[in-house]
């Protein structure tokens, strides 16, 4: 991996420009100090130096601080000096702490100290920082002139700039001692960084091995470009919050996995891509076509906004599908170390992706019928990328918890019933999120076709399902809040439910339609009467004659129409119920989900048919379906059709409407 890193960063040189941090830390206020050369001596131009609120800063300005932060970044333990030094690892960058009481100023460019068995002393930041820069044996002509000028002149130049003036009176009304961190950005010519860039090169040379001490740095081949000079343990393995890459420099390591300052320097610029975040999460490191480290850099840079992991390989598809292939993807973290004021880099998850396949098997069908346009509204019928999957699973089935929870702790997961605007946890989500993120992530993310064979795919979507029902209630609009989401998810189910573990056979796209229609003939049906030459015969009063045609008492061996019916007359009989219309919910069909088996189903059915019976005479249709309910066998669990009892509850009812329109009438 870290060899392959080396590659990425030869085949992408400036790459880790692409990924700076936009905006600097929120931490500091920034001084902007331009100098000018006067008799071979530098001085503070006190016209064009001022303070600078971020905010109202020009793009070239912005663009300025950002560079000049990012040259600026020490590595681990080895700023120019990290105890009385002004911060960072560029003399051309200053951080100092200011105070104001409303009447004096008073930073700590100079500081005391008091060591054991000696007087105070005092010594001068500025002086310290840029002797420390000094020892890297690089523009000290130019570092001794600049050192004396600060140290004569910025104090004054900052105490007497009237933006930091009020800047810092403002401050002051608010409350009775200020104190503020000051940046100070030293300029020559006109926001160039040259000078900051060749400093920052020889420094970085001279500090990447995880230790200056010669005692660990030996002669010999670079274990990653094969040069044969001084080579050591890289400082980048230090900086990783992780035991897994953490090292010292005492650890007895092999030779062979000695690297060079040069390949280290390369660690190190792909570390800092990864602080606070900044590199694409997760992140494919392509190792096998060389031709996409090249095309990597104009894919990240053919877009005004940083690409997603899902924009780069959509890119990289959309050229070319066969170079989805042979790379490593890095899965990371980024968190601030208070201690050593670095950034730790987290690793989540590390693997390597032989082959990537983008698009996923699964097509999704509009079984339910639903009308409105909903969250699968754009999916219907159409191949779906693997990315594509992942934003369903997200959104219709985890509620937008999953796609940034797949290493997240489980304490940190917060799920709660928000849609029926209520605080309490949905512990039956969240603990389907937990057991099966991994299993997701590693189809989505790295092809393993296989993790879905190990996800109950129907059960979970169907525990899901009744727990809707259970907490279904209506919106201010007076409709319910879960229906169409349930419509969708049993549009899924259909869909996918076979490429999963106990998922049953494949649901074929015309079942449904077979299905109501068999519905349809067996609870039977009102047509205009005719006579032998097909002549329609009138009543008495002119209107039509009607007959019933068909219906059957009772079926055998037919599961699945008998739990679609049983949805059906679960429906007809809440409907029944004198509630009022807005008090009536779904979660009154939670009652009918619970029976383990069709004999307890079908004797709490004929419970409610009880109830309301005194309303249902002479309801032809109704009749026939209760008679096929009731003389069903008993022995069905209904588990094993549940999905199609929800869904006969939510499709059109054939029981209560002939021909979805028409209202059975007792006097026909």
């Amino acid at each position: 991996m870290i060899k392959e890193i080396v590659e990425f960063m030869d085949a992408n040189e400036g790459i880790e420009e692409y990924f700076i941090a936009d905006e600097p830390s929120k931490t500091y206020e920034h001084f902007y100090v331009k100098i000018l050369e006067k008799e071979n001596s530098f001085i503070i131009d006190s016209d064009k130096s001022t303070f600078w609120i971020y905010e109202k800063l020009d793009y070239k300005e912005k663009e300025f601080i950002k560079y000049m932060t990012y040259y600026q970044k020490a590595l681990f333990n080895k700023a120019l000096d990290r105890i009385h030094g002004l911060k960072g690892s560029s003399p051309y960058i200053l951080t100092i702490n200011i105070e104001y009481d409303g009447v004096n100023f008073k930073s700590d460019i100079n500081d005391s100290k008091k060591p054991k068995n000696r007087e105070e002393y005092f010594f001068n930041r500025i002086e310290k920082h840029f002797n420390d820069a000094k020892t890297y044996r690089i523009q000290n002509e130019i570092l001794d002139k600049l050192k004396e000028c600060l140290m004569n002149s910025l104090e004054d130049a900052i105490y007497q700039n009237q933006s930091f003036l009020q800047y810092m009176e403002q401050k002051k009304a608010k409350k009775d001692n200020v104190s503020i961190s000051l940046r100070i950005y030293i300029d020559f010519e006109n926001y160039d960084t040259k000078r900051v860039r060749e400093f920052n090169a020889v420094y970085l040379k001279d500090s990447v091995f995880l230790s200056s001490d010669k005692k660990y740095i030996q002669n010999g081949v670079c274990s990653i470009c094969g040069v044969h000079e001084d080579v050591s343990l890289p400082s980048f393995l230090n900086t990783f919050g992780t035991k897994t890459f953490e090292m010292k420099p005492t650890m007895p390591v092999d030779l062979t996995n000695f690297v060079c300052k040069s390949c280290s320097v390369k660690l190190y610029k792909f570390k800092v891509m990864t602080d606070n975040n900044q590199l694409t999460k997760p992140f494919p490191l392509f190792i096998d076509n060389k031709s996409l480290f090249g095309q990597q850099v104009a894919v990240l840079q053919d877009n005004e906004k940083k690409r997603s992991y899902r924009e780069i390989i959509k890119a990289v598809w959309d050229v070319n599908p066969k170079d989805l292939k042979n790379f490593y993807l890095l899965n990371y973290f980024s968190s601030f170390n208070k201690g050593n004021k670095t950034y730790d880099l987290k690793i989540r998850d590390i693997d390597y992706i032989e082959n990537f396949e983008y698009m996923a098997p699964f097509i999704i069908f509009n079984f339910t019928d639903l009308k409105n346009g909903f969250k699968l509204a754009n999916f219907y019928e159409k191949e779906l990328s693997v990315f594509q999957f992942e934003k369903i699973v997200n959104e219709l089935i985890f509620d937008n918890k999953l796609q940034y929870n797949y290493f997240s702790d489980y304490k940190d997961i917060d799920i709660t019933y928000s849609k029926i605007d209520s605080k309490n946890s949905n512990n039956l989500l969240k603990n389907y999120l937990i057991k099966y993120r991994q299993n997701f992530y590693d189809f989505i993310y790295k092809s393993y076709q296989t993790s879905l064979e190990d996800i109950e795919f129907r059960e979970m979507l169907l525990d899901i399902i009744k727990d809707n029902i259970k907490h279904d209630d209506n919106n201010k609009n007076g409709y319910s809040i879960y229906e169409n989401e349930i419509k969708e998810k049993l549009n899924l189910l259909f869909s996918i439910k076979h490429y999963f573990k106990d998922g049953g056979e494949k649901v074929e796209q015309g079942e449904f339609v077979e299905l109501k229609t068999k519905l349809h003939n067996s609870l039977g049906y009102w047509q205009d009467e005719k006579d032998e030459k097909d002549n329609q015969i009138l009543k008495e009063n002119g209107k039509p004659k009607r007959e019933f045609v068909g219906g059957v008492d009772h079926i055998e061996y037919d599961d699945k129409l008998f739990a679609f019916l049983c949805g059906q007359m679960a429906r007809f009989l809440i409907d029944q119920s004198e509630k009022k219309e807005e008090n009536k919910n779904h979660s009154d069909f939670n009652a009918f989900t619970d029976w383990q088996t069709s004999k307890l189903l079908k004797e709490y059915i004929y419970e409610v048919h009880r109830k309301y019976a005194h309303k249902l005479k002479f309801k032809k249709r109704y009749d026939n379906a209760m008679s096929i309910i009731q003389t069903y066998q008993d022995t069905l669990d209904m588990d094993s059709v549940m999905e199609y009892m929800i869904a006969g509850y939510f499709a059109d009812n054939q029981i209560k409407y002939q021909n979805n329109q028409m209202q059975e009438k007792e006097d026909e």
